[in-house]
């Protein structure tokens, strides 16, 4: 972050101002004051490239100062734009407080597999899930793979996380219980993310999108203390007086889950209580999950990239899904939607179809007629910031 901030500090003020001329555009300011005034329908917006994409979402959100949630094609181009709005979160919006855009990434294997899904993955959709059930986010962007997979419930989300406090009780059991069971691992001494370690009175951890370790110190079970330490040098340096402990996966994990999925699965290869391939794919058979993204993002304006891809992303999915059924725990259902129940589940919301290229004839049968606004390929700058504001112009 500190890092974005030293970059925001050099971009002249005149370039930032630039940019948001771009909303003068009538094709903008119509689709803002759609979404304004209206509390459902679908609007069409054409014409904009990838970055102009980025670009006129992170306005958007600045305009409306209410939650995107924009569906993708693939993991590729999700985090393609996600890059792009970051990018323009700290052009835009740096010192300004405002909650940063969100990648919500798809799990790189599949039910029927007997793999787990990478673990940088798991956290990074684990903290996404948090972080939506709390409104703490601006843009959330997902590839069709992650939204269609079924979530929990805000509350179920939100438990994932732990704040801790200087004079909380609290024992050092408890919370080790805790972060084992959200994905931490035991490890002496603590080094990368993900782990934590106990001596006598002292409590290790190194939490989920920190830049150091946290080192808690009990008086009995009662937190007396808070620091943030060097992992190298081992030594204590900024006291703090609370700590938000990210979640590593999704779904609590504990010994009494794992046993139950083995004895529900009946395999020999399974030892009850040990984590084994796949065993996230199994969770339906004990805790079934009818929650969604949407639901998640409350209220959000959802964002179809390039609605025609989105429907052949979908399809290749289920295709794939189907074949592996057969060797699945559980149905394919269970733990995704098909893309016609996704997209109608909510036929109210208030949703714009985002097109680099216009259909021919589109909007002959909508309520609103298509929105345009031209733009073209982005030029390399090489810090040419004079040719980066003449290029904005052009956008």
């Amino acid at each position: 972050m500190a890092r974005w901030l030293r970059l925001a500090v050099v971009i002249h003020p005149g370039i930032r101002e630039q940019f948001h001329t771009l909303t003068r555009h009538p094709a903008f300011q119509e689709l803002v004051r759609r979404l304004s005034v209206e509390q459902s329908g679908r609007s069409q917006l054409a014409g904009l490239t990838p970055t102009a994409k980025a670009l006129y979402l992170s306005l958007l959100w600045q305009a409306l100062e209410q939650p995107l949630l924009v569906v993708t094609e693939s993991p590729r181009t999700a985090e393609n734009l996600h890059a792009l709005l970051e990018t323009f979160h700290q052009l835009l919006q740096a010192g300004r407080g405002a909650p940063p855009p969100l990648l919500v990434p798809a799990l790189d294997t599949l039910p029927g597999q007997n793999l787990s899904p990478h673990s940088e993955l798991k956290a990074g959709r684990a903290v996404a899930l948090y972080r939506m059930a709390g409104g703490q986010f601006s843009i959330a962007v997902a590839p069709v793979t992650s939204a269609l997979l079924r979530t929990g419930d805000a509350a179920a989300c939100r438990r994932l996380a732990l704040t801790v406090r200087i004079n909380d009780d609290i024992s050092m059991e408890d919370l080790a219980g805790h972060l084992e069971s959200i994905g931490y691992e035991r490890r002496e001494p603590v080094e990368m993310e993900g782990e934590y370690s106990i001596r006598g009175g002292i409590f290790d951890v190194f939490p989920a999108e920190a830049h150091k370790p946290v080192r808690i110190e009990f008086f009995g079970d009662t937190v007396e203390s808070l620091r943030r330490f060097d992992a190298d040098t081992q030594r204590s340096a900024l006291r703090v007086e609370d700590i938000t402990l990210l979640p590593l996966g999704e779904t609590p994990r504990t010994r009494e889950l794992l046993s139950a999925l083995a004895e529900r699965l009946g395999r020999d290869d399974i030892v009850p209580g040990e984590v084994f391939g796949g065993w996230e794919f199994a969770l339906p058979l004990l805790e079934p999950k009818q929650g969604s993204l949407e639901e998640l993002a409350r209220d959000a304006v959802v964002v179809w990239d390039e609605p025609e891809s989105l429907k052949l992303a979908a399809d290749r999915l289920w295709n794939r899904l189907e074949q592996l059924a057969p060797q699945a725990a559980c149905p394919p259902d269970q733990l995704f939607f098909h893309w016609g129940e996704f997209a109608a589940r909510h036929p109210q919301r208030r949703e714009i179809e985002l097109r680099e290229l216009g259909l021919e004839g589109a909007g002959l049968h909508e309520a609103h007629q298509p929105l345009e606004i031209a733009s073209h390929p982005a030029m390399v700058f090489h810090n040419n910031m004079k040719a980066a504001a003449e290029e904005a112009r052009g956008l």
